[in-house]
């Protein structure tokens, strides 16, 4: 088809009239920011293309990288600009590596050469393509030449510049001239030309943006006292667990539950306004009105994954609630979230009165996991079962742990959760020595064989000291950080550092236990039974030590009825007894836990508080 054209603009073009630029162009691209910091009228030429209806087709973001982990922060970066100007995730997002990235990392004694530059731009434009959105590679016929690789250049689509008649290579865009000269911008202007579909305009909005929209329009829904004024988004407020949601999936004949908690209901509502009812049933199945049947059928789909994406359903606590991601970072997780209530960090409602935007820290140990959502139809949304050259992120450090545990060097930055080409070479070593395919990817086969190996390496070792890494400690920090201790800034990490040590040492005395510097039998049995009695005390109970005054016998329920648990069917005077919460008819029963492993329920009138 014929070109059409359109421009590409920053800070640098200053102040644009887009009511006489829309006339003249087709599209155009925006410079989102550079490092991590924001172009100064990225914000202003959104609006005003919105404004005007100029078709924004994308952005791009100049890259000042040192390293991968400054490409991913930088990247983050971006996607925050971008989800805050309300873009979808039509628009390409263009990585920009050139020569300022690489004369600006030598000012600062950092030598970046082809290897830097194809690894920073997959990792970039990796990061977005995960996210959903269309990304690509903007450069010239230089670096085309002398820097990128081939099967990088064949991996993305191109935005090249080359101001010279035709293109000499094969784009999507073409900037043909820097010295363009359009009505409503002063001075020259970038000119580009775009060699695809003109119906492509990537302003229609996909189905996250969409499902965004509408978890926004129903943020501060408070719930009813009754079945009267359900769709108000305010009237008839109470605690009675009345709502729209459950009415709704009551009229599609499914389990609405009304007048019973609706976390999950709500999620359900969301599924079925934007994907439809059967898709609805697909993602989260027919017992979707129980978070731990929700967890279940995703296991079974595959569709379980223990790290966050953007949209992806979020479960707490062994199953006691759920939301919906919204945002993700390197530290953080942002959630939508119904029958819960506005709360600081890491605050977990599970019956509360509204639908509320909230924030978790991805370390925090009261995640159960991720329930992944394609809102594509796209074959790009299939998640990879393996690692590669590239990756990055929590399972790529991981891997590197147990490769330098297993005496593999993956290069000088150690385990950076970087994905590199020492990385790859130490992942080859270990296939070529455990008699497997040496492709250099780290497969379902490979990582197998890897922690099988490291497992028997640790076998007969009960104990973890500083210096150890891997999964066991990752294991450690995170159940010492739910349980309230500080592991440091990097949370659960997999790493015993100092910071690790001080947080076992803190624990082994508000335990009564020796202090050392290594988490031996005693200290792990006594996080695991101090993991089991935070998780089942229940919801604002304050839990404490109680003494038994008169024998009792523990129940299995807070009926005087119920059968008592087996194995522990007695409390007897004078016995001390950890308290989880309150129960019954009237409060009467106290929940306790026995012997760290037993839970049941005991009359309140039987224990007094130590």
């Amino acid at each position: 088809m014929a070109k059409i054209t359109g421009i590409d603009v920053s800070e640098w073009q200053k102040s644009i009239d887009w009511a006489a630029v829309k006339s003249q162009i087709d599209f155009a691209i925006l410079r989102e920011g550079y490092r991590k910091a924001t172009d100064k009228y990225f914000f202003r030429n959104v609006e005003g293309c919105k404004n005007n209806q100029v078709p924004i087709h994308g952005v791009y973001h100049f890259l000042y990288a040192l390293n991968n982990q400054d490409v991913i922060a930088e990247a983050e970066s971006c996607l925050a600009n971008i989800e805050k100007a309300g873009l979808p995730k039509t628009i390409y997002v263009w990585a920009d590596f050139e020569y300022d990235t690489v004369s600006n990392a030598a000012k600062k004694g950092v030598n970046l050469g082809p290897n830097e530059c194809n690894l920073f731009t997959q990792t970039f434009c990796d990061f977005f393509k995960k996210r959903g959105y269309n990304t690509g590679i903007y450069t010239n016929g230089d670096y085309y030449t002398n820097w990128y690789r081939q099967d990088v250049l064949n991996k993305y689509p191109l935005w090249l510049a080359d101001y010279t008649g035709e293109p000499d290579y094969p784009c999507l865009y073409q900037q043909y001239t820097s010295s363009g000269r359009i009505a409503g911008i002063q001075g020259n202007v970038d000119m580009n030309y775009y060699y695809g579909e003109k119906e492509e305009t990537n302003v229609a909005e996909d189905l996250w943006s969409k499902t965004a929209e509408l978890m926004a329009a129903e943020s501060g829904y408070l719930e009813k006292a009754s079945e009267s004024n359900l769709d108000s988004k305010t009237g008839n407020a109470g605690y009675g667990n009345y709502t729209k949601y459950a009415r709704d999936v009551n009229a599609w004949g499914q389990p609405g539950c009304q007048g019973q908690p609706w976390c999950a209901v709500y999620q359900f509502w969301i599924c079925v306004k934007i994907f439809g009812l059967s898709k609805a049933l697909e993602i989260m199945g027919g017992g979707f009105y129980n978070c731990n049947s929700i967890k279940n059928h995703a296991k079974s789909k595959g569709t379980w994954h223990s790290e966050p994406k953007l949209g992806a359903l979020v479960i707490f606590r062994n199953g006691a609630h759920i939301g919906r991601v919204t945002k993700v970072t390197s530290t953080q997780i942002y959630t939508n979230e119904g029958n819960t209530s506005k709360g600081g960090l890491n605050n977990v409602e599970a019956n509360g009165g509204c639908v509320a935007d909230k924030v978790y820290t991805r370390n925090y140990s009261g995640i159960d996991g991720y329930v992944w959502i394609d809102y594509t139809d796209s074959s790009e949304a299939v998640v990879r079962d393996y690692l590669q050259l590239g990756d990055t992120g929590p399972e790529v450090k991981v891997m590197q742990q147990n490769l330098i545990a297993l005496g593999f060097d993956v290069g000088a930055f150690g385990a950076d959760g970087s994905f590199g080409q020492d990385t790859q070479a130490a992942v080859k070593q270990a296939q070529k020595k455990y008699g497997l395919t040496v492709d250099g990817f780290y497969g379902p086969d490979t990582k197998s064989k890897i922690e099988a190996a490291v497992k028997e390496q640790q076998a007969g070792k009960d104990f973890l000291c500083v210096g150890d890494q891997g999964g066991q400690v990752k294991e450690l920090q995170s159940n010492l950080i739910y349980l309230g201790y500080d592991c440091g800034a990097s949370g659960a990490d997999g790493d015993f550092g100092a910071d690790t040590e001080a947080a076992v040492k803190a624990f082994q005395k508000a335990c009564g236990l020796d202090a050392d510097s290594c988490a031996g039998p005693k200290t792990l049995a006594k996080i695991k039974a101090e993991l089991f009695k935070q998780k089942n005390t229940q919801a604002g109970f304050q839990r404490f030590v109680g003494k038994v005054q008169k024998t009792c016998a523990v129940h299995e329920k807070a009926k005087k009825a119920s059968p008592a648990i087996t194995g522990y069917p007695k409390l007897s005077k004078g016995n001390l007894v950890d308290v989880l919460g309150r129960d019954g008819y009237e409060d009467n029963w106290y929940k306790v836990c026995v012997a760290d492993q037993y839970i049941g329920y005991a009359w309140a009138d039987s224990i007094k508080k130590v």
